[in-house]
C-alpha cells in the first residue's frame, strides 16, 4: 500500500525541517524504483546522508549527483528509530558544486511513503523534540 501526498506548494520550506547531527542519518537511495530484499543483487544502490529533515522532504548527499526530476525511492535512517523511514521521493535541486565542493548536496521532495506507518513514525519523531530546528 502506496500513500500518496499532496503536490509541494510553492515554498520550499513550507515544512518545518529537522537536522540530525552531522554523518548521524544515513540515506539509502534506488534509482530503480524498488526496494530490493537482496541489496547485493541492486546496482542502483547509492548511499548518503541527510542534512534536514521534514515531512515533506529531504536534503542529502551522495557521492554522485542525481539528475533534477529523478523518481527515487529512499530509505531514511534516522538517529532513535529502530527501522527506517520508506518513501518515494523526486530530486528537486541539486547544490552547484562551485560553490558546495564535496559530496554532491541534492534536495528531493517526499512524493509517497510505502506505509501509512513510515509516514506516521516520521511525522512523530520530527515533533518529538530529538532534533533541532534548522533555519
Amino acid at each position: 500500500m502506496t500513500i500518496t501526498l499532496p503536490a509541494p506548494a510553492t515554498d520550499r520550506r513550507a515544512a518545518d525541517r529537522f537536522g540530525p547531527p552531522v554523518g548521524c542519518a544515513r540515506v539509502v537511495v534506488r534509482t530503480d524504483g524498488t526496494f530490493s530484499p537482496h541489496p547485493d543483487f541492486d546496482t542502483r544502490l547509492l548511499e548518503g546522508h541527510a542534512y534536514d529533515v521534514s515531512v515533506s522532504g529531504v536534503r542529502f548527499e551522495l557521492d554522485t549527483a542525481l539528475p533534477v526530476g529523478m523518481p527515487v525511492e529512499m530509505e531514511l535512517w534516522l538517529p532513535g528509530l529502530v527501522d527506517p523511514v520508506r518513501t518515494s521521493a523526486r530530486v528537486v535541486r541539486v547544490f552547484d558544486e562551485h560553490d558546495d565542493p564535496g559530496p554532491r548536496r541534492m534536495a528531493a521532495v517526499f512524493t509517497a511513503f510505502l506505509t501509512p506507518a513510515d509516514a506516521s513514525r516520521l511525522a512523530v519523531h520530527l515533533g518529538s523534540g530529538y532534533f533541532a530546528g534548522v533555519d
